[in-house]
């Protein structure tokens, strides 16, 4: 099975608390002069179709990047949440989703995704040959529609939603600095100082 870049819609998750970071939303965060999610966007684009972003505050600044703005239909839910409320709005048989404050996204992680689909594939998400990388996820838009009972049942786990739709590992540990996000002000010193 042969999934093009246009059967996909990009989703980038920026709808986090930023808890870690004192509250900021870290996507907005600077880095060599840009927010993290405008490095995140330049490089998702030539990998999908339609973009959207996922957020839930402000929302003035994510739309100045050019792409629908989506926000969570239930708060405070996680990162499914987002996935939830967007999912609804995309047209295209398959969605990938990363996080908005991941800058280093390699151009090739959709391909090498999509390339282990088969008929029978649901969704598939990279393992860095350390830890699994679950919101790095190319997702079948018809299995996103469990979402909303998994959430109203409780459930936040985006592993055990994960587990339930039967997604599939990928080892590609070769692109591990692909999945560097900024949780910390220590990890975004880091980035700038690395590039």
């Amino acid at each position: 099975m042969v999934i093009a870049p246009h059967d996909i819609t990009g989703v980038v998750l920026c709808g986090g608390e930023g808890r870690r970071m004192g509250g900021v939303a870290k996507p907005l965060l600077p880095l060599q002069g840009r927010p993290l999610a405008a490095h995140v966007l330049e490089r998702l684009r030539p990998q999908v179709g339609p973009v959207i972003v996922s957020a839930n505050r402000e929302l003035e600044a994510y739309r100045g990047f050019g792409h629908p703005v989506i926000s969570d239909e239930v708060l405070g839910v996680g990162p499914l949440g987002g996935l939830a409320g967007v999912a609804r709005h995309v047209t295209t048989p398959w969605l990938f989703c990363c996080p908005g404050d991941a800058p280093r996204l390699d151009g090739d992680v959709v391909a090498r995704l999509a390339s282990e689909c088969d008929d029978a594939c649901t969704a598939v998400y990279p393992h860095d040959g350390e830890r699994p990388q679950y919101l790095f996820l190319l997702v079948r838009t018809t299995a996103c529609a469990s979402l909303t009972n998994y959430l109203e049942g409780g459930s936040r786990s985006v592993r055990g939603w994960l587990e339930l739709i039967r997604a599939s590992a990928v080892g590609i540990p070769e692109l591990a600095g692909s999945f560097v996000n900024v949780n910390t002000a220590d990890a975004l010193a880091k980035l700038i100082t690395d590039n």
